[in-house]
């Protein structure tokens, strides 16, 4: 496969976890960065860890991705690129009985609207040969109690991949995603602080691999799916082998 020497790779969602470490790994093969994220003050110091590492200017915008028209603008500020990324958003895990209009609603213009209209808005910017890479997860065929919300997501993210593969092609473009199992990032200090080091034991024990997954793991896939010109509508799972636990 080819490395990436040449290219502008965009991450919305770039500065921690899987989607700086699929930065760093991206800037390593020789691409130019550009990342996008909520806040401004670790966006900044994301940035400047990778200008530092790849001895380049790496734009920044900070954005919500639920706010189509800044996503949209800081996507024409990048024209033009070849890939678009989009680890930028989670949903919390949530008891289905305790479950809110307003938090379903959310949860999806965050994981699933944000990423859709950037892809749908990116695309007349990127030159042929590029691709889109969604990010999903293992939910979407193996469910877990209180996270009803994003098997759905994931589940509608997986078709859209599949769907778009087919709608981007005309234009030279590619569509994949890979769908991560339970990952040690720094969400995890956010959403499972109180247990996570329970969590990561218990899976531990059930998974295959006998571990839990690193964002770098996760941004090996990413970089596979942008390099590899013959892949495109696939879901790459990147689990431990999550989906064959009993």
């Amino acid at each position: 496969m080819a490395g990436l020497d040449g290219q502008k790779v965009v991450i919305i969602g770039g500065s921690y976890g899987m989607g700086f470490a699929t930065a760093e790994m991206a800037i390593d093969n020789g691409a130019e960065i550009a990342i996008a994220a909520r806040g401004a003050d670790k966006l900044n110091e994301a940035a400047t860890k990778l200008e530092q590492r790849g001895n380049r200017l790496v734009a920044r915008h900070a954005l919500r991705i639920e706010d189509r028209s800044s996503v949209a603008a800081f996507l024409a500020d990048c024209t033009p690129f070849d890939h678009l990324v989009l680890p930028g958003s989670t949903v919390k895990p949530i008891l289905y009985g305790d479950l809110t209009e307003e938090a379903a609603h959310a949860s999806f213009d965050s994981k699933f609207w944000g990423p859709f209209w950037a892809a749908y808005d990116g695309r007349r910017h990127m030159r042929r040969g590029g691709s889109v890479v969604f990010y999903t997860g293992v939910a979407a065929h193996r469910p877990v109690k209180g996270y009803v919300m994003g098997a759905c997501i994931n589940g509608a993210l997986n078709a859209a991949t599949r769907s778009l593969a087919l709608e981007f092609a005309p234009l030279g473009l590619r569509v994949n995603a890979i769908a991560p199992g339970l990952t040690d990032t720094p969400l995890q200090d956010i959403l499972h602080g109180h247990d996570k080091e329970e969590r990561y034991a218990e899976y531990s024990a059930r998974l295959p691999v006998g571990r839990i997954g690193t964002a770098e793991e996760c941004a090996l896939g990413a970089i596979y799916l942008m390099q590899n010109g013959f892949v495109t509508g696939q879901v790459l799972g990147i689990d431990g082998g999550h989906e064959c636990m009993a």
